[in-house]
């Protein structure tokens, strides 16, 4: 847990350098949908490798698709919300 942390820590900090540096202003809701897809992206591989683990295979890929999908939607327009943003400037 202490690694998954400390990636998503750094991951964080790079995306915020990068950002700072490109000159690219986010509000605050594209960081709680950004969060709520990294939460979701974590929650996908939790349950797949939890379910793999309890010998329930189908489980496992079902759950990884369904918070999968749910992750790339929250990512992706938090993503698009931003850049949306940065063109138009």
């Amino acid at each position: 847990m202490f690694w998954i942390g400390l990636l998503a820590g750094a991951a964080i900090a790079l995306a915020v350098n990068w950002l700072v540096r490109k000159g690219i202003l986010t509000k605050w809701y594209e960081w709680l949908l950004a969060g709520l897809g990294i939460l979701a992206l974590f929650a996908t591989g939790q349950h797949y490798f939890s379910s793999l683990r309890e010998n329930e295979p189908q489980s496992a890929w079902m759950g990884a698709l369904i918070f999968g999908i749910i992750a790339l939607i929250l990512l992706g327009v938090a993503w698009q919300l931003s850049v949306r943003r940065a063109n138009k400037t």
